[in-house]
């Protein structure tokens, strides 16, 4: 690994405007027959725009072995995820990218197997599904970007270099740490959000600078922090993350049947595939959170690999095998998914539910995409440990897992069940069960 604290003296000299244009203009040099190499994340303020123009003319310049990633490609289409299932294999799959350098080739397998067993301990849980999931996208991510990176390995000196802005993960920054071992120069580039990364250890690997840089004036000195500096309690996400406030009371009120329909857009179906990439069953699920996690059945997702979320008003279906939490005798569980959508707020009160109070139910009965249907709350059950809402509004197979809302357009039941042999006859898990189940995400 590079000695980066030296590497960022030499960048950083006097003569030197600034960290990013150092990036542009620097060469990785070699000590001690080692490869010294950058690694940085830059909040850049409001020079954060023009910055972008600068990177997207830069990596059109002509030179080799530059490219500028705006946002990571979440993960392969529905054609291309079978081959990489196929090329995944705890870690000694077929890789889609090989070095001419014998040498680079087999610390690149190396490294691509360290990489996935950082993944694990980061995580602090080993499922199996989720770290294949992870090695699924770093197989899709070196496929799309070595290529374009390491095009002449063979000669001494070669640096590639690697810029990249959005949304950044853990998933994300191990992709760069991999990188950086392989002796590419990485940047990664910011107005003000920081990688999302909780691991300090991992953090290390990397030099936070800011810049901050006003849209119109010159570049100004960077500020590079070459200390790790003492923890500091996390500044408060960005609004994008953030769950929207419940409604004052003033602001409740009864919504028509048109307006309760709209909130299908916060209902998904789901697609549970086997371990052999079978879709064998459909169910639904409600988002109760901006940041994308999906409360459903435990039936609907019990057995399954991994998940295909389809959204309303999207044509790709989001895949996703990250089980969050579930509870058998409750009937619940919580899947999360990378894309956001508003939340369906849960009920908590503000009057009782009463038989005879009208419902609206929204699911995917039998596969038919976001059904609409209405009813009236017929009864109180309880069914094991579970506290169960009756219902009438037309359900069927296909409909578990989905949202059953009062007039208000509250959640104040997941759909669970139904009686084949009675007209009519539905259930749903009642707001309370699930506001202890979900407690922490909502």
């Amino acid at each position: 690994m590079a000695n980066y604290s030296a590497y960022f003296q030499a960048v950083l000299r006097p003569s030197t405007p600034n960290l990013t244009e150092a990036f542009f203009s620097l060469d990785g040099r070699y000590s001690n027959f080692r490869k010294e190499t950058f690694f940085a994340r830059c909040l850049c303020g409001e020079g954060y725009p023009a910055l972008v123009q600068r990177l997207q003319a830069w990596q059109g310049e002509g030179k080799c072995g530059r490219l500028f990633l705006p946002a990571f490609p979440k993960q392969p289409d529905q054609g291309e995820l079978k081959d990489y299932l196929e090329r995944y294999d705890g870690g000694t799959d077929r890789l889609p990218f090989s070095f001419e350098n014998p040498i680079l080739e087999e610390a690149f397998r190396a490294h691509y197997r360290e990489t996935l067993d950082q993944f694990r301990r980061s995580r602090g849980r080993a499922e199996e599904s989720i770290v294949r999931n992870f090695g699924v996208k770093l197989l899709f991510w070196i496929d799309r970007c070595f290529p374009k990176l390491f095009v002449d390995t063979g000669r001494i000196g070669a640096s590639p270099k690697f810029v990249c802005s959005g949304t950044v993960k853990l998933p994300e920054y191990l992709f760069l740490c991999l990188l950086f071992r392989m002796g590419c120069d990485v940047l990664y580039v910011s107005g003000e959000q920081d990688v999302q990364v909780q691991d300090d250890q991992l953090l290390q690997l990397s030099v936070l600078v800011r810049e901050q840089i006003p849209a119109s004036a010159p570049p100004r000195q960077s500020q590079v922090s070459t200390a790790r500096p003492a923890p500091q309690a996390p500044a408060a996400p960005p609004p994008e993350y953030r769950t929207a406030p419940a409604p004052a009371p003033a602001e409740r009120r009864e919504l028509d049947y048109v307006e309760l329909a709209r909130l299908a857009s916060s209902v998904v179906m789901l697609e549970v595939y086997d371990g052999e990439q079978q879709c064998f069953k459909t169910g639904s699920g409600v988002i109760i959170n901006q940041t994308g996690y999906i409360l459903t059945n435990f039936h609907v997702v019990a057995g399954g690999r991994y998940f295909g979320v389809l959204l309303e008003g999207e044509q790709d279906v989001c895949y996703t095998d990250e089980l969050i939490k579930y509870n058998q005798d409750l009937d619940l569980a919580i899947l999360r998914m990378e894309k956001q959508r508003p939340p369906i707020p849960v009920w908590r009160g503000g009057g009782e539910l009463v038989r005879g109070q009208k419902v609206v139910a929204i699911g995917s009965p039998l596969g038919l995409f976001n059904t609409v249907s209405d009813g009236i709350i017929s009864g109180f059950r309880t069914v094991g440990e579970r506290s169960m809402i009756q219902f009438t509004a037309p359900t069927s197979h296909g409909s578990s897992g989905g949202a059953l809302l009062n007039l208000y357009g509250e959640l104040i039941g997941i759909l669970t069940a139904g009686f084949d042999d009675g007209q009519n006859l539905n259930l749903a898990v009642d707001a309370g069960t699930i506001l202890d189940f979900a407690r922490g995400l909502l």
